[in-house]
């Protein structure tokens, strides 16, 4: 097959391929009170970062506190306390929101024994 035409192919592809990947790749098997928090937390995670993404997480920061509350599966003490500082940045400094979400994802990534590739 000649370089012009297999890239093409590749090119293609492509998309079927990685997005394949992308909703395997999301596709978890949690416990159900595990799911409901990341139901919550994973489409504010996985927005665009910025202002918007910050509104979002503070707007669902209670409801995140909630529901983190309510693990009972498994141990959530340190998923419930990064929750309890997001509010507080949220209220304090809004500024920080977007680490304080990082320290949730990387709470809620530890406490399911998935390490986050973001680390």
């Amino acid at each position: 097959m000649n370089k012009p035409v297999a890239g093409m192919l590749l090119i293609a592809a492509a998309p079927l391929l990685f997005g394949a990947a992308a909703a395997q790749e999301h596709h978890h098997h949690f416990a159900p009170d595990v799911d409901a928090f990341h139901a919550v937390l994973a489409p504010v995670w996985h927005a665009s970062p910025g202002p918007a993404r910050a509104q979002d997480a503070c707007a669902k920061a209670g409801r995140m506190a909630t529901l983190a509350a309510d693990i009972r599966s498994s141990d959530a003490s340190a998923l419930q306390t990064t929750v309890a500082a997001l509010k507080t940045k949220c209220k304090d400094k809004p500024a920080e929101v977007d680490g304080a979400l990082h320290d949730v994802h990387e709470a809620f990534h530890d406490l399911i024994g998935m390490p986050s590739a973001k680390k």
